[in-house]
């Protein structure tokens, strides 16, 4: 209670802090009798191409206001039902009243004005950057593929990257989503990039945004503008070793007071990977024997994805909206059949052994959202609530199938052992905010925070010989976790002629407590945290910008990383949590340099304390590979960044980043409990060229290329690796449908090779997934479609760590 009370009064207190805002571009949309419009369309179109930047709605009396829009020319342009106005240049440098825009009877339409080709432009913000990616050959992928293609983001052995950290939170339309990142691929693979409006890298995240994470990638959604119905339907095909398939549907639906969107998809898919661990076993500080283990991993999934939202606007004022999302995967099988050969370090073979590990899954995760917000008397002024709850039930059950065999082939033993293991989780958050413009050029911004987590995760396991050295499994065991967090924050934003700031404060106040019911001890940690960030740019004239980015964050750990089991994956590797997990603590600052909006230089350092991270370690006496959850004792890197970001011609735009720094790992061996240092200079080259192939721009290219090199990953270094990647996008039937193909890792280069030795550890891991694929996608809208593509999804509220 008296945590409540406390943030209670920060919350009050806090108000008189400041925080900023964007320009507003503001009208009234009339008739060609001069008389209110309600309900118009409104769109802010940018200067040369005509592409939508920004747009609304106008309301009851026809009043318009169009936030967030940055210091710029721009077209401007108002539309109802076929009738649309003339197009009116405008320059936005501060707040701007345009009057009235009159929509004439019969107007031109707008299909022939605005032009549907948007190139993969790169835009720079005081504290992201903006890709925007609507009517590119990249539209008709699905949302993880065009991640993998996002200038600054880096996928590695699916996880994503940004300038060298791994600890990247994902938010829709502003939200943060934090499911298992398995989750988070099967949801963006499954969903359509064609309802995407642009990817947003956000670099120093605003204290709006809960503390966890690092950087983070900010999926922006399209916005249904125009009244009555209209959808689509699409089917996208993959062929890798496996084909894999998916079918979707968007329906969307405006009325005077209402908004509605329901989308679902299906996905079918078969995926393989193959792996070869070699361990070179010690004894007496001597290699004792090398196994050799040779792994086909194969998962076959079947799934549904479902969201849906509703808003309704109560008044001009007040709007509540409600939203939910369902990811149901009733079959996942997954088999590992993997052959271990044991040989003398001279080479002869001693003997063999063959795993058959087949587990089958099922998922579910549900969530449901409620918000509401009110624009107060005061204009810019406005109060939010919003909630969110969500239950997730994981089930898992496999069985271990070991035979033994001599160096003529003979069986000689076997060792068969099953496991079943389940996981429910319920989330729930509350968090208001309140804002307040502070004259033209700044705003404040303050809220509280409360969520709570309650995890509880079961395991039985059976059959296996519990005598070896180091097996200390639990048979059965139910482990229970359960975290509160309270949260406040303020900042301030303001534009003042060349300077462009952001700064904000947010503190967190964490309780956990875990507890495994066969063992007496209970593991129950509080703390507070303070995180403060800035953004500030300075812009001396057109072609000379200064920046500098500071923050502090935190990474909690996983709910499945601190459940204390031992979880076999095959006869000699086991999985393991760790309930003593601390959570990760990180420092960045970069200073930036941006020449003509197009050439960019920047160093940077982060520091991070405690980062997680599942590192694998060799147990010599029990001839185990151990995969354990850790914290190391420092990560730090700091070093350079390059990139350029241009229109090279008319029909082709270039973007290219290099990036050269060094990363320090600092781990504690497991055994000998040495600290121990892994550093590398590492650098990385990302190329992306987006083509207009035709005049009638209805035929686009997308070529993207990305080279690492060596790299100190945690207690491993990873060797280098690089992908070329192709797509190309054919509008067809007067844009009304588009096909769309390409092929990703052409020379399948993206394998990774991992090699740990230090002490009595030497290891090597190749990873060798299906990097080379061929895509096939097709899309049809329906409906009305009189605006091109300004559909609306409701977005995905936050959800905390599973």
């Amino acid at each position: 209670m008296k945590n409540l009370v406390f943030l209670s009064l920060f919350w009050i207190a806090t108000n008189s802090f400041l925080f900023s805002q964007e320009y507003k571009v503001s009208g009234v949309v009339k008739d060609s009798e001069d008389l209110a419009l309600a309900h118009a369309n409104v769109f802010l179109l940018a200067i040369g191409d005509s592409t939508m930047i920004k747009g609304t709605s106008a309301d009851n009396q026809g009043y318009f206001e169009i936030a967030g829009v940055s210091r710029g020319n721009y077209f401007i342009k108002a539309s109802y039902i076929e009738n649309e106005s003339e197009l009116r240049w405008v320059e936005v440098n501060s707040d701007i009243d345009v009057a009235s825009i009159n929509v004439g009877s019969n107007a031109q339409s707008l299909e022939e004005v605005v032009v549907t080709l948007q190139k993969p432009r790169l835009e720079r913000q005081v504290d992201r950057m903006v890709f925007r990616i609507e009517n590119t050959a990249l539209s008709d992928d699905d949302i993880w593929s065009v991640l993998k293609r996002t200038p600054s983001i880096v996928v590695i052995d699916n996880i994503l990257t940004i300038k060298g950290t791994n600890s990247v939170g994902l938010l829709i339309n502003d939200r943060i989503v934090n499911l298992p990142d398995e989750d988070i691929i099967n949801l963006l693979s499954g969903t359509s990039a064609s309802n995407v409006e642009s990817i947003e890298i956000i670099t120093n995240p605003p204290s709006k945004y809960t503390a966890e994470g690092d950087m983070l990638i900010n999926i922006k959604m399209k916005k249904n503008l125009i009244a009555g119905y209209n959808g689509a339907i699409y089917n996208r095909y993959v062929q890798g070793v496996f084909p894999k398939h998916t079918f979707g549907m968007d329906h969307y639906f405006k009325g005077k007071k209402t908004r509605a969107s329901i989308n679902y998809n299906f996905g079918d898919s078969k995926e393989l990977a193959k792996f070869t661990d070699v361990t070179n076993f010690f004894e007496a500080d001597e290699i004792a024997s090398v196994w050799t283990a040779e792994q086909e991993y194969t998962k076959r999934i079947k799934r549904h994805n479902a969201t849906s939202f509703f808003d309704y606007d109560i008044d001009d004022k007040t709007t509540i909206s409600f939203s939910t999302i369902h990811e149901w995967s009733p079959k996942v099988d997954r088999i590992y059949d993997t052959e271990t050969s044991i040989n003398d370090p001279e080479g002869p073979l001693n003997s063999k052994f063959n795993t058959i590990n087949n587990s089958h899954e099922e998922q579910l995760n549900t969530s449901y959202y409620l918000d509401y917000v009110h624009k107060m008397n005061k204009k810019g002024s406005e109060i939010a609530i919003n909630s969110h709850y969500t239950y997730y039930d994981y089930e898992r059950g496999q069985m271990l199938e070991t035979d033994f065999y001599d160096v003529a082939g003979n069986r000689t033993d076997e060792n068969d052992f099953t496991t079943n293991s389940e996981q429910k989780l319920n989330l729930f958050s509350l968090q208001a905010d309140y804002s307040q413009p502070l004259g033209s050029s700044a705003q404040i911004e303050s809220g509280i925070r409360y969520a709570s987590i309650a995890s509880k995760s079961i395991i039985s396991q059976q059959g296996f010989d519990q005598s070896q050295t180091g097996i200390d499994p639990t048979l059965a065991g139910r482990f229970t976790y359960d975290e509160s967090i309270y949260a406040a924050y303020a900042s301030f934003n303001a534009k003042w002629d060349k300077w462009n700031i952001k700064s904000g404060l947010r503190a967190e106040y964490t309780e956990t407590l875990g507890h495994l019911d066969v063992r007496p001890e209970v593991n129950k940690r509080t703390y507070l945290e303070l995180f403060p960030s800035l953004s500030v740019k300075y812009a001396l004239n057109k072609n000379h910008e200064f920046s500098l980015q500071y923050y502090r964050r935190i990474n909690r750990p996983r709910y499945g990383s601190v459940n204390p089991f031992q979880v076999f994956q095959s006869n000699n590797s086991v999985v393991e949590g760790n309930p003593d997990l601390l959570p990760a603590i990180r420092d960045y600052i970069a200073i930036e340099y941006t020449f003509d909006r197009s050439y960019t230089a920047e160093i940077f350092y982060r520091n991070q304390r405690d980062q997680l991270r599942q590192q694998v370690f060799q147990d010599n006496d029990a001839n185990l590979l151990r995969f354990i959850s850790t914290n190391l004792d420092r990560d730090v890197t700091y070093g350079t960044y390059f990139s350029l970001n241009k229109d090279i011609t008319r029909f082709w735009y270039s973007y290219l980043s290099f990036s050269y720094y060094y990363k320090e790992n600092r781990f504690t061996d497991i055994y000998s409990q040495q600290l121990l240092d892994n550093g590398l200079w590492t650098w990385y080259v990302r190329a992306n060229n987006g083509f207009t192939l035709l005049n009638d721009k209805s035929l686009l290219l997308d070529i993207d290329f990305t080279y690492f090199s060596r790299l100190a990953v945690g207690n491993s270094r990873q060797d280098p690796y690089s992908k070329l990647g192709i797509a190309l996008r054919k509008t067809l039937w007067n844009k009304k449908a588009s096909i769309s193909i390409g092929v990703d890792d052409i020379f399948n280069q993206g394998n990774l090779f991992n090699v740990r030795q230090f002490n009595n550890q030497y290891n090597t891991s190749l990873s060798r997934r299906e990097n080379r694929l061929f895509t096939l996608g097709f899309r049809y809208k329906f409906g009305n479609v009189a605006i091109k593509n300004n559909k609306k999804s409701k977005s995905i509220d936050e959800r905390d760590r599973i």
